[in-house]
């Protein structure tokens, strides 16, 4: 199950990736180190309040933003796909991304709806 740290460190990476900002812009931005940064991300430390407002800052977005994508919220021990998707987007390049956005919104208008 995700935890609630790596559901944040997943939407804090997603924001950064959005930015097209690396770990190392992010850290600097924000007057911390690159390891840091990169462990937040992972889930393995919990970031402050202070660093949450910092991060957010720096990436221009809310501080909500890292607590929830659209009805999706972060819980604790929350294990579902839209995790696990969220996880694997914040991989993706910005191009990877506009394509795979694409693609669920074709498979989602051909969703027959009752």
């Amino acid at each position: 199950m995700a935890s609630l740290r790596e559901q944040v460190g997943d939407l804090i990476r997603h924001h950064r990736d959005r930015a097209d900002l690396n770990q190392s812009q992010l850290a600097e931005r924000i007057g911390m180190s690159q390891e840091t940064i990169s462990r937040i991300e992972r889930g393995l430390l919990a970031p402050s309040f202070e660093t949450l407002v910092d991060l957010a800052s720096a990436l221009n977005v809310d501080v909500r933003d890292f607590f929830a994508v659209g009805d999706f919220v972060a819980r604790d021990g929350r294990d579902d796909p839209l995790v696990r998707l969220v996880g694997r987007l914040t991989e993706l390049s910005n191009d990877d991304v506009e394509w795979v956005d694409r693609l669920v919104a074709t498979a989602l208008s051909r969703k027959v709806r009752g």
